[in-house]
């Protein structure tokens, strides 16, 4: 579903007028309807490491002790072995002071850090040419390439039926109205969807 056929979908459920366009509509219902598919798209990228969501990037060494930029739209990096050197793991998740104590040198990488969302660091840093390989999660999860709807065609890369149902519950919440049966649909749902977007089927499916 775009975010056209998302916003229908919602008004069907919610009682306004079905729209013939969305993202260019000025009518303030409409308006508040695409920012809420915009939250819920924000809400699902954030708390699920989808397989349409997960990207991978190759980071060339410089040979100097230099903070790497993180690929555009970097969330945050997979579970599991999300940076590495000639499949060889690169450890993260050393404090502070761990990673200041370290004397900047050449060498293969076997620690990294992450500043914010922005660069990743190296102990040791790579040489001139050395790639290392990084997996991670992409916050922009609409089919433009952002987290922004920019047309009516427009589609999620999270599950539609997520984003229509929580742009419902956010609705009835803004108006006032009992939103509660809505949201458990929507943690409902996406609970079951997030247990099994990664996992392989088995043998007997």
């Amino acid at each position: 579903m775009n975010i056209l056929e998302i916003t229908q979908a919602v008004c069907k459920n919610v009682g306004l007028d079905v729209p013939d366009n969305a993202v260019a509509n000025t009518d303030r219902e409409y308006v508040e309807l695409v920012q809420f598919a915009k939250e819920t798209g924000d809400e699902c990228a954030r708390r699920v490491d989808w397989a349409a969501l997960r990207a991978t990037a190759t980071i060339t060494g410089t040979g100097s002790n230099d903070d790497f930029a993180l690929p555009a739209g970097f969330a945050r990096l997979t579970i599991g072995n999300a940076v590495s050197v000639a499949g060889a793991p690169v450890r993260g998740g050393i404090s502070q002071d761990e990673w200041f104590s370290l004397t900047p040198i050449q060498g293969t990488p076997r620690y990294c850090r992450i500043n914010g969302t922005a660069s990743i660091s190296f102990y040791p840093y790579p040489a001139l040419g050395q790639a290392v390989s990084l997996s991670y999660v992409t916050k922009n999860w609409c089919s433009n390439g952002t987290a922004l709807w920019n047309s009516d065609s427009d589609t999620p890369l999270v599950p539609d039926d997520l984003i229509t149902k929580g742009t419902i519950w956010r609705f009835k919440r803004k108006s006032g109205q009992d939103f509660s049966d809505y949201l458990a649909e929507f943690e409902a749902v996406l609970t079951d969807l997030a247990g099994t977007d990664m996992r392989e089927r088995s043998p007997w499916q």
